[in-house]
């Protein structure tokens, strides 16, 4: 009689097992364990983005539970997907090459086929090029027409979201399929709608970094020498908690400033916890006080 090759229980007679010649048991445990981790995962990702320490935690975590390869290479996969997604969330933004024509000082970080669903009284579908800058957000049909630039300033929400396509099956028959996409909405000029993307959280992570990031030229940093610099990935991460706001009055206008919770002069560190959003009234008539 053959043995499960997890937890070597000998296989009764007529007992189930998986292509993996695991028995049900030990089947749906490393399922759920696998489905706890995917969870985990997606939690930190959100909270503050992946640190580079977990990817050796993880590992070490999945050789002392005895995970199988095949339930734990998809998710050592989504934390190096997620890893890669955090460092451009904190500002380590890579810059690629393109073919389009840019100003001396202006590097592109990212460029992706894109179906524009262009929202009109029948939506119109242009097959094209989404390309982000450290200044701009492009569009660029195939045609060469129907092409639309965004200002990073005008982009004010950016979502995943579905579009529905119109493909044709075998029996050359019209069918209605869902695809992924991002939403992208703008304060004013063209541009804003549904594209149809391979990964929209991949573009939306993109765009919401580099949106941020030209938005926050006009935020002041004034850390005193003392203090230390911050870190831009500890910096973003209280940005985007605080909303961009301070946390004392709701203020979101130039004069945003970072703030010890707990002063470095009485040893307060550099975490996402220690630091909070204040603008410069409510910084003052905090001081050095706790």
């Amino acid at each position: 009689m053959a043995n499960c090759t997890y937890c070597g229980k000998q296989f009764g007679f007529l007992e189930y097992t998986s292509p993996m010649k695991r028995c049900k048991n030990c089947e749906a445990s490393l399922h759920q364990t696998q489905s706890q981790l995917f969870y985990i995962l997606d939690q930190e990702f959100q909270k503050t983005g992946i640190a580079s320490s977990k990817e050796q935690d993880l590992i070490q975590h999945l050789a002392q539970q005895r995970i199988p390869q095949d339930i734990g290479m998809p998710i050592l996969q989504k934390q190096l997907y997620y890893r890669g997604l955090s460092e451009i969330m904190w500002g380590n933004i890579p810059v690629i090459r393109t073919r389009m024509i840019l100003d001396s000082d202006e590097t592109a970080h990212f460029s992706i086929s894109a179906v524009y669903h262009k929202p009109n009284k029948k939506i119109k579908y242009i097959d094209g090029t989404l390309t982000g800058t450290n200044k701009k957000c492009y569009f660029v049909s195939f045609t060469g027409s129907d092409n639309f630039t965004m200002d990073w300033n005008n982009i004010s929400q950016t979502r995943q979201t579905t579009v529905s396509s119109l493909m044709y099956n075998k029996a050359r028959k019209p069918v209605i399929v869902e695809k992924p996409a991002i939403h992208i909405s703008v304060t004013k000029g063209s541009g804003g709608g549904n594209y149809e993307v391979q990964d929209p959280l991949y573009i939306k992570i993109f765009i919401d970094t580099l949106a941020k990031l030209w938005k926050r030229q006009l935020v002041i940093y004034q850390e005193q020498k003392a203090h230390g610099a911050i870190p831009q990935h500890i910096r973003a991460a209280v940005f985007k908690r605080d909303g961009g706001r301070c946390v004392q009055c709701g203020y979101d206008g130039e004069y945003i400033e970072y703030d010890h919770i707990m002063p470095r002069s009485k040893g307060g560190q550099n975490t996402v916890d220690n630091v909070q959003l204040l603008c410069r009234k409510c910084n003052l008539k905090k001081g050095d006080r706790v």
